[in-house]
């Protein structure tokens, strides 16, 4: 029997016997000569097989649905995106799929975003290849993985990994993971209503989230809010 190959997607194939220990990816990245680089470096290891390399969330998605893959390597620069919102929903749809986050640079937005997702990674393209393989690996048995380069930013608490706090200056670890999603959403320019739409809260609830946050953070605009994120990576445009 032949292999196999999705439509719309691209170096979607495997073969009908793999190895127990194979590790089965779906990598999504923001150029598709990312993916392509990034499936050449894993298919050359032995131990792990790419199913789909796309720029597409919904195909990744879809892939994730259909072909169960042991792990999803997705491309940091997706998280607030305003072009590709669904990347937030991904996360959590996934839960049952680990998902290694990879960035080009640690971006706190990005990291305090997956914090609280226990089946979620983090790592940078700085850190090494075997690095990088080896993180995906733990990520798959359970383990939560972090780039050592990340490492002085957070702390394990009893409600979870959050980043660490800087008493000098507004920063993203003062805040809840509800809170950072509310700023996030009003950073990219949605008003309180559209944002308890999203949210599926109520819009007083918003709006004292969007009042706590703002105060906890010592900022008194919401252009200063936009600010704020897009120097953290939480959005860019």
């Amino acid at each position: 029997m032949k292999n196999r190959t999705v439509p719309g997607t691209k170096g979607i194939s495997a073969p009908n016997s793999e190895p127990p220990s194979t590790v089965r990816l779906v990598i999504v990245t923001r150029h598709r000569l990312d993916g392509d680089a990034l499936a050449a470096l894993f298919h050359a290891h032995e131990n792990f097989r790419v199913l789909c390399t796309t720029t597409s969330i919904r195909v990744a998605t879809v892939v994730g649905q259909h072909r169960h893959p042991d792990a999803v390597v997705l491309d940091g620069g997706l998280i607030g995106d305003d072009h590709n919102c669904n990347s937030i929903s991904l996360l959590h749809q996934f839960q049952k799929i680990p998902i290694l986050v990879l960035d080009d640079d640690v971006h706190n937005g990005r990291l305090a975003t997956m914090l609280d997702l226990s089946h979620v990674g983090y790592f940078t393209r700085r850190a090494p290849f075997a690095e990088l393989a080896e993180g995906i690996r733990r990520l798959v048995k359970g383990e939560r993985v972090f780039d050592p380069a990340v490492r002085g930013r957070i702390h394990e608490t009893p409600h979870g990994w959050q980043l660490r706090r800087d008493q000098d200056a507004a920063h993203l670890g003062l805040l809840t993971p509800r809170e950072i999603e509310v700023l996030r959403l009003i950073a990219q320019g949605h008003t309180v209503k559209r944002c308890a739409e999203v949210l599926e809260l109520a819009p007083s609830t918003v709006d004292n989230h969007k009042a706590r946050l703002m105060k906890k953070l010592g900022i008194h605009k919401s252009l200063d809010l936009t600010r704020l994120a897009l120097r953290e990576g939480l959005v860019h445009f």
